[in-house]
């Protein structure tokens, strides 16, 4: 039998339950081989999708629910819970405890020879912003893989568009659009990301918040800025800190100040690089945190030419 060059098992970062997998996998990637064992019969399976909580299984056998069972993997690793539900060739299997999917990840890696090392796809549910010629937008991802990235977007994308991808600490990502439609796009990276920048950007994410996906910025608060002309938006922008990259929204403004809602956690007196839409970057310094906002003082006050553009010529209010 010729071995299939990539894993199409999904590793999800979400907590949720097994559910079904809709879609087929390519003719170059196959699921992973595993087995569930019960007291006294082994069943061969396949892995389609596996997060902390269970796995989606291709099986074969029609088994009973709440049976309690071990799932034996490739990698090594021996995972006991029960079946949750069974139909039409998959079967749902619910871990009694938690497991760490990004652990998981890392031995199955780990078990593979070198020629076939590739990340799989891993659901993911982040921020990213999205820059497509003059236009930039956060969107939201839905699954990251070595070569390229599936996103939900605002944005009007079409094949072939070159785009410009800011994932929260991660340098940005030059890439092409492969395919949009309904609000959904695939975007392929012009470089490659390997598996050790990967590895510990999702251990990165997973300490950042161990909950899993986090609420979208929802612009809710007082404003920060203490001038009556500041004028309020909401509006993407983009924050450097050293060689990281963190998404934003800009909530407030005035040629000496902005006021942005993030994720990120900046201390008082932090040298940032602040890129605002129409415009470009430029230095700032935090000078106030509250919450998921940071207020900046601009190291050179904005032009009333470049004010205009970042608000679109918005009045104060």
């Amino acid at each position: 039998m010729i071995q299939a060059l990539r894993s199409a098992t999904v590793f999800s970062l979400s907590a949720d339950p097994p559910r079904a997998v809709l879609g087929e996998p390519d003719a170059q990637a196959a699921f992973d081989a595993a087995f569930l064992v019960s007291d006294c019969e082994r069943f061969p399976c396949s892995l389609e999708r596996l997060s902390s909580a269970g796995a989606t299984l291709q099986l074969g056998a029609q088994l009973a629910q709440d049976e309690p069972m071990r799932l034996e993997m490739a990698s090594g690793q021996s995972v006991t819970g029960k079946i949750d539900w069974c139909a039409n060739g998959e079967a749902g299997f619910v871990f009694d405890e938690p497991v760490d999917i990004i652990g998981t990840l890392a031995r199955t890696l780990a078990s593979l020879p070198a020629e076939r090392r590739a990340m799989p796809r891993v659901e993911i549910r982040q921020l990213v912003s999205i820059r497509s010629g003059s236009k930039i937008e956060h969107a939201r991802t839905r699954n990251i893989s070595q070569g390229g990235v599936g996103i939900d977007t605002k944005l009007e994308l079409a094949v072939g568009d070159p785009v410009q991808l800011t994932f929260d600490a991660l340098r940005p990502l030059d890439g092409t659009v492969r395919w949009a439609q309904d609000g959904q796009a695939g975007i392929a990276f012009d470089e490659g990301l390997g598996w050790q920048t990967l590895m510990p950007w999702f251990r990165h994410l997973q300490r950042a918040h161990p909950g899993g996906e986090r609420a979208p910025l929802d612009g809710a608060g007082e404003g920060m800025i203490p001038d009556k002309h500041a004028i309020r938006l909401d509006a993407p922008a983009s924050i450097r800190e050293g060689v990281r990259w963190w998404n934003a929204r800009v909530r407030g403004i005035t040629a000496h100040l902005v006021e942005l809602e993030t994720r990120a956690a900046f201390a008082t007196g932090a040298q940032l690089w602040v890129s605002l839409p129409e415009i470009g970057g430029g230095p700032a310094s935090v000078i106030e945190v509250a919450h998921n906002r940071i207020l900046c003082e601009f190291r050179l006050p904005l032009r009333p030419r470049d004010l205009t553009l970042v608000t679109g010529g918005k009045a104060p209010g």
